[in-house]
């Protein structure tokens, strides 16, 4: 009963942490905890599984972020970083609202690296220990090598001293904490990399310029982008009626509609 109370205030803790009882206008206890039974479930196997409830999968990645905790006092990590990889809960859950209008999470598969001592935070940046899912022959790197790749919530700017800042803390960071994980290279798989949006942006651009950091090795057509700048449920038919909030979105809707094909590029970057 214990462990049950302290699970349970950590994942309430969590939910104002991250603002979700005024984005909600509900309570913890009015709004989730009926989920409790059925989110539980994760709490017992001690890993992350999920129920395919929205909203009963919002609970359990909250109360599994107690057991994270845990992981990240016997490693001695900052807390600090905990809580700025456990944000991530709050940004889908205000994602799926927003497409939804409903109370929950569906990138619950995304969401199983932050529990599972995989992916961190650090600065602006996110970093996962993950395999290479690609070959890069000519620096060497192997399908099924270890590597750390590196992800951009949404939030903030993608600044350059911000992501140089994240680059450095990595670097240390896996060194300190996991100097058994022999990766050689970082790695990023995004729209962000594909060149065919360098013409929609400034020169000189954070985008430009998060390109220029990376080796492009692979590059597969997506239509990722669509996603990310306008809307993460929005489907073809629906751009030409999509209201643009900003010049990119307006520059990159007119591509669009003129059939233009864009790409997810896959870079790599020494360690």
């Amino acid at each position: 009963m214990e462990r049950a109370a302290h699970t349970i205030s950590f994942a309430e803790q969590e939910y104002r942490r991250q603002g979700l009882d005024t984005f909600y206008g509900q309570s913890f206890e009015a709004l989730l905890l009926p989920e409790l039974e059925y989110a539980w479930a994760a709490v017992e196997t001690g890993r992350p599984v999920w129920s395919g409830s929205p909203k009963t999968d919002l609970l359990a990645a909250l109360l599994l972020g107690e057991q994270l905790a845990s992981a990240y006092l016997q490693r001695h990590m900052d807390l600090k970083i905990l809580r700025d990889t456990l944000d991530d809960i709050g940004r889908w859950a205000k994602t799926y609202f927003s497409y939804t209008g409903k109370v929950g999470l569906e990138e619950v598969s995304w969401l199983s690296n932050h529990l599972s001592l995989r992916l961190f935070q650090l600065g602006r940046l996110q970093f996962c220990m993950e395999a290479a899912d690609f070959a890069a022959p000519s620096q060497g790197l192997r399908r099924g090598d270890p590597l750390v790749s590196v992800h951009i919530c949404s939030g903030s700017p993608l600044d350059p001293a911000l992501c140089d800042q994240s680059f450095a803390l990595a670097r240390t960071f896996f060194q300190k904490h996991f100097p058994e994980y022999p990766f050689r290279f970082f790695s990023c798989h995004s729209w962000l990399l594909d060149s065919e949006v360098l013409p929609l942006v400034p020169e000189g651009s954070n985008i430009a310029l998060f390109q220029k950091r990376f080796q492009i090795v692979e590059r597969v057509p997506s239509s990722a982008i669509a996603r990310y700048v306008f809307r993460w449920n929005i489907q073809p038919e629906e751009i030409a009626g999509y209201c643009p909030q900003s010049g990119f979105q307006q520059r990159l809707k007119a591509q669009l509609l003129t059939g233009k094909q864009f790409y997810e590029a896959t870079g790599i970057l020494s360690r």
